[in-house]
């Protein structure tokens, strides 16, 4: 069995200065307020931390704070969530890492119909495949990880397989989110299945094409009536059976099985703030 990890990979929210973050940044060393960054529509400041903070302000209180929790300082991190209010996401990345275990050969359906864009090498060997776009709500990012890791780091000491399955969910402004709210239901709607899968058993040649089909786009059978969606499920689960596991732990069950950490750790990062929620103080 391959050794997994799942992390927060990447959080950006919206706050509201509670009235001291412009003395902050003008007197914190952490971060620099001259550094040339571009900043997003809507912002007229933008401002980067030590660990790759990006800070962005408004000039109006309204602040906006992307990081890696696994990369910054918690400690400076807490401090400038201090200084802010009112937080909601508008983006969350979880990455499950994959150890000893070589992607190469597995395929991944998608629950909805998404659209896909493969990286490969000038051999031929995937490097990184995208399910979604880049402007769709969620979107999954499946890459080699130790050849990146390899390639910013010349000197790296990164041996074996390396895979990462990370998923990009963004949200519309919600400030009534609790933080376990954002880790939606059914995040990870995508399954992996092997390539080239044996379906010779398939006695019928139209039978046969059809599950060939299916298994690259099995989201398509949703469009079936009830007697094919049933007669081709029982067709792609025999399929999936005599391939046996591809992944006795794929990201889906990896999540569901710590989705209850991962809340607590958002809960924790977000109780920092001066303040929660509008509604809280109001009570």
């Amino acid at each position: 069995m391959a050794d997994t990890k799942i992390s927060i990979d990447r959080i950006t929210l919206i706050a509201y200065d509670d009235g001291h973050f412009t003395y902050y940044l003008n007197n914190s060393g952490y971060v620099n307020i001259t550094y040339p960054t571009k900043r997003t529509y809507g912002f007229k400041h933008a401002f980067k931390g030590q660990y790759g903070e990006f800070i962005e302000v408004d000039g109006k209180g309204k602040v906006r704070l992307d990081f890696n929790p696994n990369k910054v300082n918690m400690d400076e991190l807490g401090h400038i969530l201090s200084y802010l209010k009112y937080p909601h996401l508008t983006r969350l990345d979880i990455a499950v890492d994959y150890f000893g275990v070589d992607f190469q050969n597995i395929n991944w359906s998608s629950m909805r119909a998404r659209k896909r864009n493969h990286w490969a090498d000038e051999f031929g060997t995937l490097e990184t495949l995208y399910i979604g776009s880049p402007t769709s709500a969620r979107r999954f990012r499946i890459y080699n990880k130790a050849m990146e890791m390899k390639e910013k780091e010349k000197e790296s000491t990164i041996e074996g397989h390396w895979w990462r399955v990370e998923v990009q969910q963004r949200f519309t402004a919600n400030d009534n989110y609790s933080p376990s709210e954002y880790l939606l239901p059914n995040l990870f709607d995508i399954k992996p299945y092997r390539k080239n899968l044996d379906i010779s058993f398939i006695e019928k040649f139209s039978e046969r094409m059809m599950v060939a089909g299916l298994l690259e786009h099995r989201e398509e059978l949703k469009k079936a009536d009830k007697k094919t969606r049933a007669k081709y499920k029982k067709l792609l689960d025999e399929v999936d059976e005599r391939a046996g596991a591809v992944l006795e732990n794929p990201p889906h069950e990896v999540y569901e099985k710590e989705k209850s950490l991962l809340a607590d750790q958002l809960k924790d990062l977000l109780s920092k703030c001066a303040r929660l929620t509008a509604f809280e103080e109001v009570i």
